[in-house]
C-alpha cells in the first residue's frame, strides 16, 4: 500500500469524508511556499550572530535544515507525483560533497582522525550543508525565485556592509548591538574581518556580474550603483590585502566572460532570432582582443585608485607588509606565526598523511607535532583551505573536490549557453563570486563560516540551475521586479 493510500483513508477515517485532490493540491503548495520561504530566512538568520560561529548557534542551524529536510521527505511520501525537481541532473553535484562526510564518519570510526570528536562534528556540518544544498537547488525552482535568491544574496551583503561602517564609525566600547565585538577587531558583525571579506566577495561579485551581463535595468542603475559603492567601501576599510586584490580580479573576471560571450548566439536565441545585445550595461561594442584587454584593464584601473584612496595610509601600509609576513626568515618573537611557517608546517602533515589524511575538521589537533613554532600559538587553521583539504582528507578527499569542481564548471558552462539573458547575467555574476572563493581560500580560512558557506551554496545554485520560465524571450512587460535584463 502506497503512502498516497495511507493518508487518503487516514483522512477518511477522520472525517467520514474523500479528500478532495484540490485539498492535497493546495496543502502541497502550502508546504513548498512554507519551505522555500524557510530557506531564504534560514539564510538571512545565520548572517547575524558573527555569522553563525557559535557551536549552539551552529546547532540551531543544523537542527532547522535537517528538521526541513524531514518535512520534504514527508511531504514528498505522500505525494509521489510531486518530483524533487524539474531536472534531476543536478543533484549529480551533489554526490561527490555527500560523500565527503561519509568518509569523514569512517575516519572517525575508524585511527584515521587525530580528533574522531570533531570529525564527527565536522561530518554533521558538512551533511546539512549538502542538505540545505539540496533544499535550494530543489525549490528555485522559476525565474522568480532565482531572483528573489539574488536578491537576498546581495541584501545580506548590502546590510552587512551598512553595519559595519556603522560599527566602525560609532563603536568606541565592547560590544556593539553584539556583546563579542570587540573595537578594533574583526568588521561588521564577524570576529575576523576577512571572513566579512569573503561575504562581500561573493555578494559584490554577484551584483558585479549581473549588472555587467546585461541583468539590470537602466533605470535602477542609481540603486546598483549605490550597493556596488557600499560594498566596495565596506571591503576596502577592512585593509584586507587578499580582499582588495581578490575583488579587483573578480570585475576583471566578470568583465572577461562578458566580452567573451556578449556577441555570441546560443542555440536558443538563434532558434528564436534574438541576439543577446546587452543595453542594460552598453559595454563597447568591440570585437578586437586589444579593444577588450584595455576595457579591462581600464575598470580595474579605476577600481584599484579608489581603493587606494578609500583604504589610506593604512591599507598601504598592510600592503607594503605582505612579503615580509609571507617570505621573510622567521623572527624572534614571530615564530610560527607567519603564514609561510603555516604552510610549511601543514606541507609536513599531508607528506605524514598522504592519502587518507589525518581526519577531516581534527586540523587543530593533527598539526601540533608538526608545527615548528614557540609554542605560544597554535594554529587552528591552514590559512589555505587546499592545504587543509589535503593535510585533513588525504588524496581522497582532494580527489571528491576536483570531482565537484569540474562537474560545477562543466554545469556552469552549459547553463551560459542554454539560459535566457537575464538567468545568463546571474550566471556570470554567481561564477564571478565563486572564482573570488576560490581566490581568497588560498591565503584565509572563510568558509569554515557557516553563512559564507551558505552564501556559496546559493551562488553554485543561481550558477547551475536550470529555471522554469528562463527563456530566451527576456523578461515580461510590467514585470514587478526590479532586475531585469533588456533585449
Amino acid at each position: 500500500m502506497s503512502n498516497a493510500t495511507v493518508a487518503n483513508t487516514l483522512a477518511i477515517s477522520l472525517t467520514g469524508r474523500q479528500p478532495s485532490r484540490t485539498l492535497w493540491a493546495r496543502v502541497a503548495r502550502l508546504s513548498d511556499s512554507f519551505v522555500w520561504a524557510a530557506l531564504l530566512l534560514i539564510a538571512v538568520l545565520v548572517a547575524i550572530p558573527y555569522g553563525t560561529v557559535e557551536p549552539w548557534w551552529l546547532a540551531v542551524f543544523e537542527c532547522c535544515v535537517f528538521a526541513l529536510t524531514a518535512l520534504v521527505v514527508v511531504q514528498k511520501s505522500f505525494a509521489p507525483q510531486q518530483s524533487l525537481s524539474p531536472s534531476r541532473r543536478g543533484f549529480g553535484l551533489l554526490v561527490p560533497v555527500l560523500l565527503v562526510p561519509l568518509y569523514a564518519f569512517v575516519q572517525s570510526a575508524t585511527a584515521l582522525s587525530a580528533d574522531a570528536f570533531e570529525t564527527r562534528l565536522w561530518a554533521v556540518k558538512l551533511l546539512a550543508y549538502v542538505f540545505f544544498g539540496a533544499l535550494l537547488f530543489s525549490y528555485t525552482s522559476t525565474e522568480r525565485r532565482l531572483r528573489a535568491l539574488i536578491y537576498t544574496v546581495i541584501g545580506i551583503g548590502v546590510a552587512s556592509a551598512i553595519f559595519g561602517l556603522l560599527r566602525q564609525g560609532l563603536q568606541h566600547d565592547a560590544g556593539f548591538l553584539l556583546p563579542y565585538l570587540q573595537t578594533g577587531f574583526g568588521y561588521a558583525q564577524f570576529i575576523n574581518k576577512n571572513h566579512f571579506a569573503f561575504l562581500l566577495e561573493m555578494s559584490l561579485g554577484l551584483l558585479v556580474g549581473l549588472v555587467l551581463g546585461g541583468g539590470v535595468r537602466r533605470q535602477f542603475w542609481p540603486v546598483a550603483a549605490a550597493a556596488v559603492v557600499l560594498m566596495w567601501t565596506a571591503l576596502v576599510m577592512t585593509a584586507s590585502r587578499g580582499a582588495v586584490f581578490t575583488a579587483l580580479v573578480q570585475i576583471g573576471f566578470a568583465a572577461a566572460i562578458v566580452c567573451a560571450i556578449r556577441l555570441k548566439k546560443y542555440p536558443e536565441e538563434q532558434a528564436a532570432g534574438i541576439e543577446f545585445r546587452n543595453s542594460a550595461s552598453r559595454l563597447p561594442p568591440t570585437r578586437s582582443i586589444i579593444g577588450r584587454v584595455l576595457l579591462i584593464a581600464a575598470i580595474v584601473g579605476i577600481v584599484g585608485v579608489s581603493a587606494v584612496w578609500l583604504g589610506g595610509d593604512l591599507l598601504t601600509t598592510r600592503m607594503k607588509a605582505l612579503p615580509g609576513e609571507v617570505s621573510t626568515p622567521d623572527a624572534e618573537q614571530h615564530a610560527g606565526v607567519r603564514r609561510q611557517e603555516v604552510w610549511r608546517s601543514t606541507v609536513a602533515l599531508i607528506k605524514a598523511h598522504p592519502i587518507a589524511g589525518s581526519g577531516l575538521g581534527a586540523y587543530a589537533v593533527a598539526i601540533t607535532p608538526f608545527h615548528d613554532g614557540s609554542g605560544k600559538w597554535t594554529p587552528e587553521a591552514a590559512h589555505n583551505d587546499y592545504l587543509e583539504l589535503a593535510a585533513s582528507g588525504g588524496l581522497i578527499a582532494v580527489a571528491l573536490a576536483l570531482w565537484f569542481a569540474l562537474s560545477l564548471a562543466r554545469r556552469a558552462k552549459q547553463q551560459l549557453r542554454r539560459r535566457a539573458p537575464f538567468a545568463r547575467a546571474a550566471g556570470i555574476g554567481a561564477l564571478t563570486g565563486l572564482f573570488g572563493v576560490a581566490m581568497h581560500s588560498a591565503v584565509d580560512f572563510g568558509l569554515h563560516v557557516t553563512i559564507n558557506t551558505v552564501v556559496f551554496i546559493a551562488l553554485v545554485v543561481i550558477a547551475t540551475r536550470e529555471f522554469q520560465g528562463a527563456t530566451s524571450e527576456g523578461p515580461r512587460e510590467g514585470a514587478p521586479l526590479a532586475f531585469a535584463v533588456e533585449v
